[in-house]
Order: structure tokens, then sequence, then C-alpha cells
């Protein structure tokens, strides 16, 4: 089968939806989306459970001055603060041992966490300096002679601080991120924790379409989507001709691509994706930016059984408790040990939402749902059973961002191989030109987002972007004829 669309957009995620989007209403509506799994979305994966939904993937829109996911939902109150998790005086800190931090010292915690976030991007570093290196330093220079900490307590508080770190970042551990590179990223004036209340994510694509408020006059976007339609071929060597072919053996001729997939998908499959061969320099971008796992697991329970408005469970481990704890239970479950935190959820009363991240988080997604359920819940017990009867959880679903060969992991960062190659995200963005200056493929996604990686905000400008490259070029080409 071959088919002739002009353009074609490989991927229906945020950076894709947002391409054809814009390509349509400016009037380039000969475009095609290949998507290889049988719905929209990508890392947006908003599920239906329980009493309402759920996200697997992105949560929330994060802060308000620039973000065109807030300037798209809040004039029709889509959005609101998790006022619960917001509030550090709403975490409840416990260790292995039972013992739980009082409000006054949670708080501070959170505070000590804040200003060396803050402060990080005000710093003059040597070369190769992690972020960890950075943090530890600051963090022992906070607590030294603070009353509001409790002696002893150092280990397990920087433990927890720097798994909480690595879940934001999205890296294994936080001596792999790049001091000098945090810069890079640009913070949202705003609150940063903007739930949607029972409508989930997936509602920008609404937005995005024009499907959403009226769906009066909305572009024809999701007609133009084929599922299950896994790409294996990009091959430009025709320069004006490309042919993109599927693993159903389907062809499609055009003039442009928009390549959107993930980081972890280009690292995966660069060397065999693209005919001919990647520059070196696109090459060095897709190993030098770097991708890791941040993987969710919500538990359903029978009903609330923590504090009514809770924000957190936060789980600090010393070294010597993981060690007893192992000796007790056995080293097959030192996994467990990442698991760091339960976020309650909004609009679900009776679910739990633990993360993990790193190794961990990957050798979690080879475990069936009924172990690790059974094993959260020896943790609760562990932690919290002395303050809580605790019943069983009655369900579990979670998130599998690594073994999913469409995805590859959760989102991108910059770590010190980034650092040390010298490679920002125009590496990865600069399309591949034909001869003519035609751009024949582009590459969208949130990893090549200058400052906004990592985001749902940056996916989507990242789309408008390549879209806006294209119909730059014809423009300029039409007005030359």
């Amino acid at each position: 089968m071959v088919t002739k669309p002009k353009v074609i957009i490989i991927g229906a995620g945020a950076a894709g939806i947002a391409a054809a989007s814009r390509l349509i209403e400016k009037g380039l509506n000969n475009v095609l989306i290949l998507e290889a799994k049988n719905r929209i979305g990508g890392r947006i994966h908003t599920v239906k459970f329980s009493e309402n939904i759920l996200e697997l993937g992105a949560q929330w829109c994060h802060g308000e001055e620039n973000n065109i996911i807030y300037s798209l939902a809040s004039p029709h109150n889509l959005l609101e603060s998790s006022s619960n998790i917001n509030n550090p005086s709403k975490h409840i800190f416990v260790n292995s041992l039972g013992e739980v931090l009082s409000e006054q010292e949670s708080v501070e915690i959170i505070r000590i966490y804040n200003k060396i976030a803050d402060m990080a991007k005000e710093i003059d570093y040597k070369p190769g300096t992690s972020y960890g290196d950075y943090f530890t330093q600051e963090f022992y220079k906070e607590i030294y002679n603070n009353p509001l900490i409790t002696k002893g307590k150092e280990e397990e508080i920087l433990n927890f601080l720097h798994n909480y770190e690595n879940s934001i970042e999205c890296s294994d551990t936080w001596y792999n991120i790049s001091a000098i590179r945090l810069k890079d990223y640009w913070q949202c004036k705003g609150d940063s924790l903007l739930n949607w209340k029972t409508n989930g994510y997936s509602k920008i694509f609404d937005l995005l379409t024009r499907n959403y408020p009226d769906g009066n006059k909305p572009l024809p976007v999701y007609e133009k989507i084929l599922f299950n339609k896994e790409v294996s071929l990009i091959d430009y060597s025709k320069e004006n001709n490309i042919k993109v072919v599927t693993t159903d053996n389907s062809v499609f001729e055009v003039s442009n691509v928009i390549f959107t997939p993930s980081l972890g998908v280009l690292k995966e499959q660069y060397s065999t994706l693209f005919k001919p061969a990647l520059s070196k320099l696109k090459i060095d971008a897709i190993k030098g930016l770097s991708i890791g796992v941040t993987n969710k697991f919500f538990l359903e329970f029978s009903h609330q059984w923590w504090p009514k408005n809770a924000g957190a469970l936060c789980l600090m481990w010393t070294e010597k408790q993981k060690l007893n704890f192992l000796k007790k239970y056995g080293n097959d479950k030192s996994w467990l040990c990442d698991l760091f935190l339960f976020f309650t959820v909004d609009y679900q009363p009776r679910i739990l939402s633990g993360w993990i991240v790193g190794p961990s988080s990957r050798y979690a997604e080879t475990l069936s749902d009924e172990k690790v359920l059974n094993e959260f819940y020896l943790i609760l017990q562990i932690f919290l059973g002395h303050i809580y009867d605790i019943p069983k959880p009655i369900s579990i679903v979670r998130s599998k961002w690594y073994s999913d060969k469409h995805v590859r992991g959760s989102y991108s960062y910059r770590s010190l191989e980034t650092e040390k190659l010298g490679i920002d995200s125009n590496s990865l963005s600069k399309p591949i030109e034909a001869s003519n200056n035609n751009p024949i493929v582009l590459f969208a996604g949130e990893a090549t987002h200058e400052h906004f990686y990592s985001t749902v905000h940056g996916a989507i400008e990242t789309g408008f972007r390549e879209a806006d490259r294209i119909i730059e070029y014809y423009r300029c080409l039409k007005s030359h004829l």
C-alpha cells in the first residue's frame, strides 16, 4: 500500500497532536499521524479507575506564567491546586522503625529542600560537578545545629530527598545530574502542582484540537490518525520523496516527517530507524541527553485509613535500616527500599500513589501486580501499621514506562554526560534539510525543548515549533514561485 500525504507526524502524543493541530489550523491539511499504540496521548495516559480517573503518566500542569497548558486550560476552569500535596505540613515523614517526625520538622525538611533547589541555579560550579555533590554539601550546612532537625535523622532525611530529587529529574542518582546544566531548565512561575480535577490530563488534546469547550468547529486532527502503525524505517535518501515504512509493511511517501517519539525510543532505534544514518552531531545528542524511569503504583483500599487531608506519606531509611530489613525479609526485596513516597490522589479518596525511580523502578516492571500489591502492603505495615489499622489493598494499577517499547523511559534530564559532550536540545531538534533547504525530517518532543524539557508544555511547544518550521518553508517557497 502506498499513500501520499504531504506531512507525516510520527507519534500521537502531546508534540504530535500539537504539530498536527497547528498545521491544519494554518491550512496545511494534507497531514497524517502514525501512532504505534491503539490510543493517543503518549506519556499522557489518563485511565478510569475506582471513583474517578488516574494519571499513569503526566499528572500536573507545572506553573502558570508562560505555560501553554495553563493558557489553554485556565479560561475553562479545568485546573486547580493540589493543595494538600503543596502544603508541607500535610506531609507525614516516617522511617522503617515507625518513628514519625513532628509536623514542624516535616515543614523544615521541605523548606531546606526548596531553599537548596532554588539556590542551585545561582551558583558557578566547577565542570563535572554533580547535583548530588552540591546538594549534599548544602544539606549538611543547613542542618548543622538546626534546632528543628532531630539529631541522628540526617542520613534518612537525605536519603529521602535523594529519591525525591531523582523523581523530579528522572535520574537513577543525583550524582549523575549535571549541576551546571540545571540552568538550562526554566520553571514557569505560579503553582507547579495544578491537577485536572475530574477531567484528566487527556483533556489537553480536546483543547488543542478545539473539540472543547463547544466542539462546533473542531480541527479534524483525530480523523487523521492511523493507530497500531509502528514505524520501522524513515528513508530520506531521496530528499524530497521520503519513504516511511511501518512494521506491517505499509509504505508512505511524503515530503516532510515530524518525529515525536521519546528520547528513549531514539536511543534504542536510531541506528536502524533512519536511512541514511544520522549525522554524528545528531547521534551525539541522542547519546548525550539522558532519560530515566519514574513509575507510579496506585493502590485502591476499601476505605481511607490515612489522615483525611494528608498530602503524602514520606518513607525514610538509613543504610542500617535497609540491611536489617533485607536480613529479615530477603535480598529479593531490596527494590522496596527505593519506595520512598505515597502521594494522596485528588478526587480519589481511597487511593494512594506509590513512587519508585531508577533501577528499582525498572525491576518492578518485571513483577506481577499481585506481588507488587502484597509487598507494598508489607512496607505500609512496617512503616505505619503500628499507628493505623491498614487494610490490604483491593486492587492496583501502575505504569511501566521502561518496558513499553514505544516509550523506553519517562522524561529527559541533563546529565554529566550531556555536559561532557557539550550537548544541548538544539543538537537534537535541528532538522535534517534537503539541498533546497526543505526541512524533510524534523524532531519534536519534550527532550528537544531548550528550557521546558521533561514537561508536557515543553512537548507542545516543540510540536508548534516544528509545524511552524514547515509552514514557513512552504510560505517562502510559494512566495518565490
